[in-house]
């Protein structure tokens, strides 16, 4: 599926997320960047993970046929709240995890947050919804993740 991690993202995650100093996880949170295409979120081992937000600002993209791909003009932002440690040496636990799909305008120059251009009529539904089913595509919903505006 186009979007998913691989198995180095996927094995990196399990071992970065599984560190440990004392009874504190070493890592509260993942951003991955470098995918060119948004890619799943998912907690690992307690600690949120983005395997990639994609590009956020990028012209014009191709795939490697030369055949222009609109995928590479997607992205996702995470928006995650923290609160601090119930304890000296705690862990800081994330209370809020949110994305919002995004997608670069390339004729405006802009990035567009979906959900708002959506509620202001623009038929871009289906961009959206690809999106939002790639970022969920490995259980993060179940986790608490839901879609900002």
């Amino acid at each position: 599926m186009a979007g998913a991690p691989d198995e180095r993202q996927l094995t990196l995650t399990r071992s970065l997320t599984a560190a440990r100093s004392g009874n504190r996880p070493d890592i509260d949170l993942i951003l991955g960047t470098h995918a060119h295409v948004p890619q799943a979120y998912e907690k690992v081992n307690g600690t949120w993970v983005i395997y990639g937000m994609g590009d956020q600002i990028a012209g014009e993209m191709t795939n490697h046929q030369g055949a222009r791909d609109p995928r590479g003009n997607q992205s996702t932002l995470g928006r995650f709240t923290f609160a601090p440690p119930a304890r000296p040496g705690g862990r800081w636990e994330v209370t809020k995890a949110e994305f919002v799909p995004q997608l670069f305008d390339v004729d405006a120059g802009r990035v567009v947050n979906l959900n708002r251009a959506i509620a202001q009529g623009a038929g871009v539904q289906a961009v959206r919804d690809r999106i939002r089913d790639i970022v969920l595509s490995r259980g993060a919903a179940e986790d608490g993740l839901v879609m900002g505006e």
